[in-house]
């Protein structure tokens, strides 16, 4: 890991800032919590990660589908995810209800307001990790915040009709028209909008259109590793100006994951305020796969950030405090 931070020197949070109900809640604000079903199967949730939840003290996971799933793959060359064909009408759509499906399968508690997160008794929040079923409508945004969706980003690993994203070529220049509504419908039916993956002109466009704090579930501050998903410090500000949180990311730090994953989460405590960054590792993805596999290693968060100088109110606000407070003001609408 590149560019290590000394010790965070992390002011006290904000006057009103939630400090949770407990000093160790956790919430992860982006995860798969699972396995792969198949060969080019999407990550999706299973009972027996599910059920390490409760042990390690997680009391909610936001677990998303992935509509964007049949039309991307890894690139065996740059072993980077790539769009490989455009998808058939309807093929994204598709593949959203059934991943939110399969997560519904496994029988977990869903959590749909925020009254639903409670100390000890684990819930799933449902997410959907881009607009891509959207083909350009927004009928079928009102149809998965019925079927219980509390979180979605604009877009993944695919150009689509909102925006642009981090890892190919920009095509839209920022948020489009569409774009725009998506935004103030999510914000409508009370939907935290997701800029993750988003580039930067995409992100600061929802931030711009967004009557309600704007999340980014899980990136990184950029540094000398020139990794395409991590964001400028202008990019993370400009979603803790919103009221929003910055998700901490595990995925792709290949060295030293656990001790890079901290010094992350402190990069961005120093860059936008403890208020404003949380948890999200994308379990499993990426070395996620090997390093948290399931929730088991999450109840390792609090005495890290401990051991690493944060007091406990910061770390209750990091692990879910922060996030909370957002589900919250997002319900308000």
């Amino acid at each position: 890991m590149r560019n290590r931070p000394r010790r965070c020197k992390a002011g006290g949070l904000p006057s009103g800032a939630w400090q949770g109900p407990t000093p160790c809640m956790i919430v992860d604000m982006h995860t798969h919590a699972g396995r792969a079903s198949g060969t080019g199967a999407p990550w999706t949730a299973t009972p027996e990660v599910l059920a390490t939840m409760g042990p390690a003290g997680i009391d909610a996971a936001v677990v998303a589908a992935i509509p964007d799933a049949p039309v991307i793959r890894r690139n065996a060359a740059t072993r980077r995810i790539e769009q490989f064909r455009d998808p058939r009408p309807g093929e994204c759509w598709e593949a959203t209800c059934a991943h939110l499906d399969a997560i519904a399968s496994t029988g977990p508690r869903l959590a749909l307001e925020p009254a639903d997160i409670r100390p000890g008794d684990p819930a799933v929040v449902l997410a959907v990790e881009g607009c891509d079923g959207l083909e350009g409508g927004l009928d079928r945004l009102d149809a998965l915040a019925a079927r219980g969706v509390r979180s979605m980003q604009f877009v993944h690993y695919r150009v689509n009709e909102t925006g642009d994203i981090q890892t190919a070529p920009p095509v839209h220049g920022g948020l489009t028209a569409f774009g725009v509504d998506v935004v103030r419908r999510m914000n409508a039916l009370g939907i935290i909008p997701d800029v993750a993956h988003c580039t930067e002109d995409t992100a600061l466009g929802v931030c711009a259109a967004s009557t309600r704090p704007v999340l980014c579930s899980h990136a990184n501050l950029q540094d000398d590793s020139g990794h395409p998903r991590f964001i400028s410090i202008d990019y993370a500000r400009r979603v803790a100006e919103t009221g929003g949180v910055v998700g901490g990311w595990i995925a792709v730090l290949w060295d030293d994951p656990w001790n890079s994953f901290i010094d992350h989460i402190l990069r961005l405590v120093d860059a936008v305020g403890v208020a404003h960054v949380g948890i999200g590792t994308d379990m499993p993805a990426g070395v996620a796969e090997k390093v948290m596999p399931d929730f088991r290693t999450h109840a390792g968060i609090p005495a890290a950030l401990a051991a690493r100088g944060l007091a406990p109110d910061e770390i209750a606000a990091i692990c879910g405090g922060n996030w909370l407070r957002l589900f919250q003001a997002t319900r308000a609408a």
